[in-house]
Order: structure tokens, then sequence, then C-alpha cells
């Protein structure tokens, strides 16, 4: 498990097998139920000793979660990195040789039925080709995800299929985006590669109706085009930033998308517009960030200041540790969450997630939505402050409540069905073209999503970053003009303290920019030319966009459009 990739991986992993040849015909119509078989992967580390098998257990924390493995599940400390999990997919392939997948959203089972993988899966649409006698090919790209994490393992995956034949599935995994829970360090390098045994069945998803979405899809991106004809200023910005730790450089101007190729140890990544990453934090403003705007915009603002408490029944959803707490959470508001300043709980992120501190640990995996609510509660105040809204304090799980509060008062409005991840898909995503938007969420009986994190564990593509970026950068407005976040609260994102309603500000000369921001170099600013600049990382939770990088950024957009 150690040694360069190269020198080791067969020749099929090679990203040039993912990618169809510019003269190649398209492949054959495709329609069918893909069942996988959970498969071990090879896996090549360099150092080998650094990489995690069964992270779960290898944590040493989660004993409390094993504990309430349900009967028959695998357990959850035999859950393992080296395994393709064996999941299922409907996919067709249209007319026009592009492979659709029906499912966009993760891919996962209930925790009573999972496989024995640590993974789920998330994929995109790709292409099919002729390869020749009869056979085709079938590509499309894959992020291996799990729910409660925020990493994204970007990969490849490819069959070939003639009539009723089919190979196994092969995949290659490389960069990974959002390094935290296994996936620590840019100088920590692991790949995989593996051949996946697949049973085709019946489906039941109409191809023509995939196939007409994705067009729709397809005629609301924008254009693309190579960073350099942005000119010097974003190229020397872009060979400022930590080569290892940078998985890419985007720039949305003028409904075009300037990125370079995506370079892997495979090879250039023949799908970087549908690549699903990992983002961290920038989760806090992709969702509970995003929902406060969108139901500032339908029902008012005065929810904001609502206390969180009156979402929650006491004695039955949660306890107050002491009488201290009960008075301080009584004044605790939905916006003292959404801008992390409960003045409860810890001092701080390191105390927070302290190893010692089990609390914040049996609030962010626990399996049942009631457990993670009784343990939020389950804090006294912070000693540090005198109040709410006195001092912004990195607590993660302040976002995951935000958003569970916002959920129950959109359920006040529109009834029990209502879902915060649906309203921000539907009125928010949709609307602006960023479609089949994705997170990690709390596990459900039937797999479906339940409760997003919301602190962390979005899995955005390049276009929804830019679109989401271009909507706050638009003072909240839709492409067709419409006004679907409140126009006051977004302007006012360009206002006062560092950080307010999950956005981060950075002053440029006097022009205080927002941005979107998650650990591992993950960044969306929103400027005030209607330029919007990504940056996305690879492999490390601890590389950051440095100021220097900010502003060189902001500056070679100036260059481009003055502001």
């Amino acid at each position: 498990m150690s040694g360069p990739v190269w020198a080791e991986a067969p020749d099929w992993t090679a990203t040039s097998s993912y990618t169809a040849p510019e003269t190649a015909s398209v492949g054959a119509p495709f329609a069918g139920r893909l069942l996988f078989e959970t498969t071990a992967m090879t896996v090549d580390a360099t150092p080998a000793d650094q990489f995690v098998q069964k992270p779960w257990a290898w944590w040493g924390l989660f004993d409390f979660l094993a504990e309430k493995d349900p009967a028959g599940s695998v357990p959850l400390f035999d859950l393992d990195t080296t395994l393709f999990p064996g999941l299922a997919m409907d996919l067709v392939v249209s007319a026009a040789g592009d492979v659709i997948p029906a499912q966009r959203g993760l891919i996962r089972k209930p925790v009573a039925e999972r496989t024995a993988s640590f993974w789920e899966m998330i994929v995109g649409p790709g292409r099919a080709w002729d390869i020749g006698d009869g056979w085709s090919r079938a590509s499309f790209p894959i992020s291996l995800v799990q729910s409660y994490e925020g990493e994204a393992w970007v990969g490849l995956a490819r069959f070939d299929y003639k009539g009723d034949e089919i190979t196994p599935l092969r995949v290659e995994f490389s960069s990974v985006s959002a390094g935290g829970f296994i996936f620590w360090d840019a100088d920590f390098d692991v790949t995989a590669w593996g051949e996946i045994p697949v049973t085709r069945g019946d489906t039941a998803v109409d191809p023509t109706a995939l196939a007409s979405a994705l067009q729709q899809e397809r005629a609301g991106q924008p254009g693309r085009a190579p960073l350099a004809e942005l000119g010097e200023g974003f190229a020397a910005a872009r060979a400022s930033m930590d080569a290892a730790g940078t998985l890419g450089l985007v720039v949305l101007k003028d409904d075009t998308l300037y990125m370079d190729p995506v370079e892997t140890p495979f090879g250039t990544y023949p799908y970087p517009y549908d690549m699903r990453v990992g983002v961290w934090s920038a989760t806090k403003s992709l969702i509970p960030g995003m929902a406060a705007l969108r139901l500032a915009q339908k029902y008012g603002t005065d929810f904001l200041d609502m206390s969180i408490v009156g979402f929650f029944e006491e004695g039955k959803e949660f306890d107050y540790i002491d009488d201290a707490a009960r008075t301080r959470w009584a004044d605790v508001t939905i916006r003292d969450a959404l801008n992390m300043s409960t003045g409860m709980g810890a001092t701080g992120y390191d105390p927070n997630w302290a190893a010692d501190n089990l609390n914040t640990y049996q609030w962010s995996y626990s399996y049942d939505p009631a457990d993670q609510i009784r343990h939020y509660f389950n804090v006294g105040p912070n000693p540090d402050v005198s109040g709410p809204g006195e001092k912004m304090v990195y607590i993660d799980q302040d976002m995951w409540i935000a958003t569970l509060s916002m959920q129950r008062f959109l359920q006040s409005k529109e009834g029990a069905s209502a879902t915060v991840l649906g309203m921000l898909q539907h009125e928010v995503y949709d609307v602006i073209g960023a479609d089949h938007f994705a997170a990690g969420t709390g596990y459900t009986d039937t797999g479906a999503p339940g409760v997003p994190l919301s602190a962390w564990g979005a899995l955005p593509t390049v276009d929804i970053l830019t679109k989401a970026g271009a909507l706050i950068a638009h003072g909240g407005k839709a492409p067709d003009g419409s006004q679907i976040l409140h126009e006051g609260l977004v302007a006012g994102l360009s206002d006062g303290a560092d950080y307010g309603l999950t956005f981060w500000r950075y002053d440029a000369d006097g022009v205080v920019i927002p941005y979107m921001a998650g650990s591992g170099g993950n960044d969306v600013l929103c400027l005030p030319n209607s330029m919007v600049v990504v940056t996305l990382g690879r492999d490390s939770f601890n590389v950051d966009v440095s100021d220097e990088t900010h502003a060189a950024l902001i500056a070679a957009a100036r260059a481009v459009q003055p502001f």
C-alpha cells in the first residue's frame, strides 16, 4: 500500500479510459438498475501508515454510537474505507450519448441496512461512446462520501455494455475534497481503484424524461473557458496558492465559467463541472444562511429574533442543566445561532471539539434527531460572555439548531411535510439553475434525506457554488430578476463584524466583500462587480486561503471588471 500510484495502478485507471475520444460515435441507448457488490479496492497510500481503514474505531470516540447499532446491522467499528459500497442506482444512456443517473443526490441505505463500507456515494452525468464490435462504454463522475462527514473522495466510474451484457464497474479515486475525518494533510496521498461486480436489473425510470431534464439543465449552464482568458492576475493568484492543497480555482464572469483542468494522479479529470466536492463550513452559508435569507423574503425577518427554545418542548425534548442555563437559553434567538453568538457551551472551537467533550460528538454523530436535540441543549452558559449576541464563538452545532428551528417555523406556515432542504432546492437552487443540490443529513428509516448537519456536509458542483455566489452578488435576485432572498439582509452581509448570518466578510480597501468559507481551502467570494471566485481545496483540512491570496484574487477581479 505504499509507493507511487502510477507505478502500480493498471492501465485502465488512466483518466483517458474514462474520457470519450473526440471522434468517437455515441454509445448505444441503455436503461437499467445497477446493483453493485461491496468490494475491496486496491488502495495506494503514501505514507502507508497514515491510512485509516476503519475510522470509527480508530478515532476512539464513538463507543456511544456503536452501542446504538441496530440489530443485524454491520457494526460501526467494522465499516471499512477500502470497500466500495454495495449500493444501487438507476441509469440510462440517451440517444445523444449522455449517461444520466436517475439518483443525483446522496445514495445510501438506512443504518440498519448499511453496507460494510464506510462510504456512500453520489454520482453525476457522463458520456457513452462506441468502442467497437457492438460494445459501448459508459463513463460518469462519482464521489465516495459519508452522510456525517464532509469529505468527497473524487473519482470516475465506467462499464462496457452490449445488448444485455455488462462488464464489472471499474472505478478509480484520487483527489479528496474537504479532507478531515480521514485525510488531513496535503502531503498524505491516497488513491484507489477496483473492479466492482454489478448486477443489471430492470428500471422504472423514464429515459425520455431524464434526457429532457438533462437537456434543460445543460441549457441553463454557463459557458466555459480557460482561466488564462481572464488575464495574468488570476494566473498569478492561482500560482501563489498551495499547489498540493488546491483542487481548483473557478471564476464566474458574465455567464462564463473560467477554470483550468483538474489534474489527478491518473490524468486530467474529464468531468470537472459535474464532480461533487466537499466544502466543509461553506455549508453554513449554503444551507442555514440561504434558508434564513429565503424565509425572510417569504415571511419577513421577525422569525430571526424568535427564541430557539420556543421551538422545542422542555421536559419532553430536552432539559436545562441548571437555572443559569434556563435563564440564558431564554434569550438565545435564531439570529444568535446563525451568528454563532449564542453565549452557550464551549468557549471556542478547540474546547468544543476536544476529545473529552463527548457531548459535542454525541450531538453530531447520533442516529436519532431526538438525541441530537437533547445533547445540543445539554450545555451551560459560556463563562466568557454575559449573554447571547455578545461574541462570535465557533460552535458548529449552532448551525444545526438554527436549521431545525427554521424548519419548525416553516412547518408552522406550510405544514408538517415542509423541509428546509426542500425549500432550498425548489425555491432557491432550482430557480437559479443550480440543479440537484445535495448534502449529508441525519439518517432516516427509509434512507431519504433527514435534517442536514448544516455546519458541514454540502456536496456541490462548481456550477452550484458559482450560482449560489452569484445570487448573493446580485443582491438575492434570480437570473429572471425575481427577488428570492431578502434584499435588505443580503445587503447587510457587507456590513458589521467579520461574521454574520453565516457569511464571512473581507475588507478590500474599504469595500466589504461577503464570502462563504470552509476549512481546507474552500471559499466562495461574492464580488460587487457580479463576479464570483471559488477556490476548492484538496486532500487537507488544514490548508486555508490566506488574506494575501484573497487580496490577489480580488485585485485580479478588479483588473478585469473594476469596482
